[in-house]
């Protein structure tokens, strides 16, 4: 699934934790690791040939209490480097367990990794569900729902819909899940199963190309023709999750015929921007090895969170640098110990990831690092 834009980073203690103790059992630190839960995945479904759902579970018995719809912030170390994700739970809270749904995207490095190379066994770090993509507070089992899902946007909608169903068999609820074509459609063998169980859950699905025909006969659906589909929308919770276009245009039309805002929940996803995903970081010591034989290590304390080619400068390491926005990759790093947080975008390859290299221009340390120059080639 496309990433979303990232929160938080490292929040308040977990469930179950001591007073001065962090989410690992440990006493507290200056690592923002010690501020998410360590998991560990335990069990990988191929969807579809673009689409993996990871199930994992949270290490030491700690739990996480989240609700359908809402999301969670994961964090891959590969390496040296942290990259970090949101994904949306495909599981419902009542199943009694955490699955996410990943769909690969076009040049998604972690997307591409959790696809081809993730496995059972692999460590994960989990931060607390967030997300105001959820059912009403009061009653919600006894409300009507209109759901229009495109694509990955599915996701958060199925969970939604099998919360809803499991508190209340006979729920309201109409949706229409458009995506690209069949093969491609997340979930669709357990949404007709619970098309067929619950007399109260519609389901209409709409392709826009067709193997055969190139189109169906709706072509890329609009607006219009979604909401014609729907059955009295003025008096139904509207929740709309998927690409930014069409949600945005159904949303239009909802508010047209005159449906208030406070009753349409828009999910949309997009790459995530430059942003300040490093503002709950600590400063931290560095080492800076010598790029040969001869030389010796360079020691710093970082006086505030920076990049470590900036700490580098300010201790007189010179490191190669051309963009110094993390798409050139002159000033890739070895690191021999620690890990650093990989502020996005960035053009650090996941083979070098996996092989403790980070870009110095944008990573951050999150412990304290020991590292030495790439050799030059």
């Amino acid at each position: 699934m496309p990433n979303r834009l990232i929160r938080r980073i490292g929040r308040k203690l977990g469930p179950g934790a001591a007073a001065g103790k962090n989410k690992r059992g440990t006493m507290e630190s200056d690592s923002l690791l010690d501020q998410l839960y360590e998991a560990k995945v335990t069990k990988i479904r191929h969807e579809t040939s673009r689409a993996v759902s990871v199930e994992f579970e949270l290490l030491d018995g700690y739990r996480l209490k989240y609700k359908a719809g809402q999301f969670v912030n994961v964090s891959f170390p590969l390496g040296a480097a942290l990259f970090q994700r949101c994904y949306s739970f495909s599981s419902a809270p009542e199943e009694n367990r955490y699955t996410i749904t990943i769909q690969k995207v076009f040049k998604g490095r972690i997307s591409s990794y959790a696809k081809s190379e993730l496995k059972v066994g692999d460590k994960l770090y989990i931060d607390e569900p967030d997300g105001a993509f959820v059912t009403p507070d009061s009653q919600p089992e006894s409300q009507r729902y209109i759901m229009i899902a495109a694509g990955a946007g599915v996701v958060p909608i199925f969970s939604l819909v099998k919360d809803l169903l499991g508190k209340n068999s006979d729920a309201d609820i109409q949706m229409v899940y458009v995506s690209r074509d069949k093969e491609q459609a997340l979930f669709l063998r357990e949404l007709e199963r619970l098309k067929r169980e619950h007399s109260g859950f519609t389901l209409r699905v709409h392709y826009t190309r067709s193997q055969i025909l190139g189109q169906d006969q709706y072509g890329r659906l609009d607006s219009e023709a979604l909401i014609s589909e729907l059955a009295d929308p003025a008096n139904a919770n509207m929740y709309l999750c998927g690409p930014y276009g069409l949600i945005r245009k159904c949303a239009e039309g909802f508010e047209r015929l005159g449906l208030p805002k406070s009753k349409i929940k828009i999910e949309t996803f997009s790459s995530t921007p430059a942003s300040s995903v490093v503002k709950h970081l600590k400063p931290h010591s560095i080492t800076f090895l010598p790029s040969g034989l001869l030389g010796k290590p360079v020691r710093t304390r970082q006086q505030q969170v920076e990049p470590i080619l900036d700490s580098a400068r300010d201790v007189g390491v010179n490191y190669p640098q051309d963009c110094s926005i993390g798409n050139c990759q002159a000033c890739k790093v070895k690191i021999h110990s620690g890990i650093l947080l990989m502020e996005e975008p960035n053009g650090l390859t996941i083979s070098d990831a996996k092989n403790g290299y980070v870009l110095g221009c944008a990573a951050y340390p999150c412990t304290p690092v020991v590292a030495r120059q790439a050799p030059k080639s």
